[in-house]
């Protein structure tokens, strides 16, 4: 009899154990380098387990990963995060590629015009595809006026932010799934506002990372009593006054040619690998 007792209290502790190992994957998140923990967050079509880092779903977007975490891939995560700078090139090794891999110097001329799994998702556009005449962080396809009179203006692309932390095409999607609220980064970085991204709140005194990454820390120690210590930008600029695309640097942008060494029509790799 006590023998059948003890094989019950087995059979009831491992039906415990199981219970407790579902509700911890259900539980799934990022740790504070942007690995998942027991399978990562839950993703935005209700799939669970899908291991996927917070670095993959800023770079691209993905039913899998969370609503309102796609950032666009100018943006940094964290601090050893790649990401393209405001010429296209790569930082760090560039943006997460579809296929999860990291570190693949892409430039973002080369992605608009090739279909490679090293680069993000949804950065081709064609394989003659141009810098958008609009003066944002992004490429169109060369065709009609757009190709014929480069000041027509080009189309929409994804709603993200650029290498200067601007909305483009209305911005990130918010945490709560809404769209067209251009909220800069620095203002999203300093608010809690649901028409952010999720997790782009950092502190109501959030700076540019001194490292020159593009992301926002803390303001502490001597990143703020020290401001030659590389504070970055003033940061208290409004999400009104980021709003202004026409301000960014056309001139430094325009140069396809130090991205990837390509004719507009027949692009290669040059030098990226």
């Amino acid at each position: 009899m006590c023998f059948f007792l003890a094989a019950c209290s087995d059979d009831t502790s491992s039906d415990s154990a199981a219970t407790s190992t579902s509700i911890v994957n259900a539980a799934g998140s990022w740790d504070t380098n942007g690995k998942p923990v027991n399978g990562g967050p839950k993703g935005a079509d209700g799939s669970m387990g899908n291991n996927l880092t917070r670095g993959f779903c800023a770079h691209n977007e993905d039913p899998k990963c969370p609503t309102g975490t796609y950032l666009g891939p100018h943006v940094a995560t964290h601090p050893a995060s790649g990401f393209w700078d405001g010429n296209g090139n790569p930082v760090k090794g560039g943006p997460t590629g579809a296929d999860g891999s990291t570190g693949n110097n892409k430039t973002q001329a080369y992605c608009a015009r090739n279909q490679d799994p090293a680069c993000p998702k949804g950065s081709f556009v064609a394989a003659d595809a141009i810098r958008n005449p609009n003066g944002s962080n992004s490429y169109v396809k060369c065709e009609g006026t757009v190709c014929t009179n480069p000041n027509h203006g080009g189309g929409p692309g994804n709603g993200a932010w650029d290498a200067a932390g601007r909305p483009v095409n209305g911005g990130p999607q918010g945490a709560d799934g809404s769209e067209g609220n251009n909220k800069s980064q620095a203002y999203c970085a300093q608010n809690q506002d649901p028409a952010c991204p999720s997790g782009s709140y950092v502190a109501p005194k959030a700076i540019p990372a001194p490292d020159g990454s593009n992301r926002y820390v803390p303001c502490e120690g001597t990143v703020c009593t020290n401001p030659n210590n590389g504070a970055g930008n003033d940061p208290g600029a409004d999400d009104t006054t980021q709003n202004d695309d026409t301000t960014q640097d056309d001139t430094t942008q325009d140069d396809d040619t130090t991205e990837d060494n390509a004719p507009t029509t027949a692009p290669d790799d040059d030098g990226e690998n």
